[in-house]
C-alpha cells in the first residue's frame, strides 16, 4: 500500500527482521506494530499509506449511518443495540482482518450475544458516574462509536473520545474523528502515541492524567486490549475477538463479542 517499489519492500523486510530478533520478551504487538510500520512510512516516504483506504472505510460507514441509528431507535433496549454495533464495527480493522465483511457482520452481530455477563455490569456502572472515557480504535468503526456515544450522552453522560495522535495502520485520528463529527457529541483528545494499541508509558502526561481520574473507560478493540488489559482503572474492554491468541487470554472463541470489566468486582 505504501510503494510497489520491491527494492524498498526488500529493505523493509530486512530492517524489520532486525528488528524484531531484538525484541525483548516482554514487548507487545503493539510495541512491534509500532516499530513496523514507523520504518515502513519512513523507508516508502509515506506518512499515511492507508489514508485513501481509512477516507474509504468512514464514507462506507456513514452511509450505514441513518440504519443504525434507526436499528437502536426501534430496539427494546437501545444501550444493548448500540453497544452491539459499536461491537460490530471492530470488525473494520485492515490489520488484523483485511478481508472484513461489513455487511455480513452487522447482520450477524445484531443476533449475537455477547459472551459473558459484561453488558450487565456496564449497564449498571453507567448510572454511577457522570463520564465515560472511551478509547477509540479505527475508522469506519468509529462511525459505530459514535452511534454509541449518541446513546450515552442521550443518558445524560458527558463523553471524551480518545484518537491516536499520528496515523498508524487504519487507526483513527482527529481527522477522522472530525470528519464523521464525532466533535458534535464528544469532547476529543489525542492520546499522545501513533501506536495502534494504547500503552499508557508512551501516552503524553495529559492524556495519562485524564485515564487515571476516569469515572469509566470504553476502550474498543484487540490493539487496546493489548495495551490495557494490565492497567488498573475502571476500564471495559469491548472488542469483536479476532485471533486465537486474544481468544485464549479471553477464555473466549474467534468471533465472539465482548464486554468485559478489568475489575469485575
Amino acid at each position: 500500500m505504501a510503494t510497489e517499489d520491491e527494492d524498498i519492500h526488500r529493505r523493509v523486510l530486512q530492517r524489520v527482521s532486525a528488528f524484531l530478533g531484538r525484541l525483548p520478551p516482554e514487548a507487545t504487538p503493539i510495541d512491534a506494530g509500532l516499530q513496523i510500520h514507523r520504518t515502513v512510512k519512513e523507508m516508502a516516504a509515506t506518512p499515511d499509506p492507508y489514508r485513501e483506504v481509512k477516507r474509504e472505510c468512514n464514507d462506507r460507514a456513514l452511509s450505514l449511518y441513518p440504519d443504525l441509528r434507526e436499528l437502536v431507535e426501534d430496539a427494546p433496549d437501545p444501550l444493548l443495540m448500540a453497544v452491539k454495533l459499536a461491537a460490530v464495527g471492530n470488525t473494520v480493522d485492515f490489520g488484523a482482518n483485511p478481508e472484513f465483511d461489513l455487511t455480513r457482520s452487522l447482520n450477524e452481530g445484531v443476533e449475537q450475544e455477547f459472551a459473558g455477563s459484561g453488558f450487565r455490569l456496564f449497564s449498571d456502572r453507567l448510572r454511577e458516574v457522570h463520564r465515560v472515557l472511551y478509547i477509540g480504535d479505527n475508522t469506519g468503526e468509529i462511525v459505530f462509536d459514535k452511534i454509541l456515544v449518541e446513546e450515552l450522552v442521550t443518558m445524560g453522560l458527558d463523553v471524551t473520545f480518545v484518537v491516536r495522535e499520528e496515523p498508524i495502520i487504519n487507526d483513527a485520528t482527529l481527522e477522522d474523528a472530525l470528519y464523521v463529527g464525532m466533535d458534535e457529541v464528544a469532547e476529543i483528545v489525542t492520546s499522545g502515541v501513533g501506536s495502534p494499541g494504547t500503552l499508557l508509558h508512551q501516552c503524553h502526561p495529559a492524556f495519562r492524567d485524564t485515564f487515571r481520574r476516569a469515572e469509566m473507560i470504553l476502550a474498543k478493540g484487540q490493539g487496546n486490549y493489548e495495551g490495557l488489559s494490565g492497567e488498573e482503572g475502571p476500564v471495559f474492554f469491548l472488542l469483536k475477538v479476532k485471533c486465537p491468541v486474544i481468544a485464549r487470554d479471553l477464555g473466549a472463541t474467534v468471533g465472539d463479542l465482548v464486554l468485559r470489566a478489568s475489575d469485575p468486582g
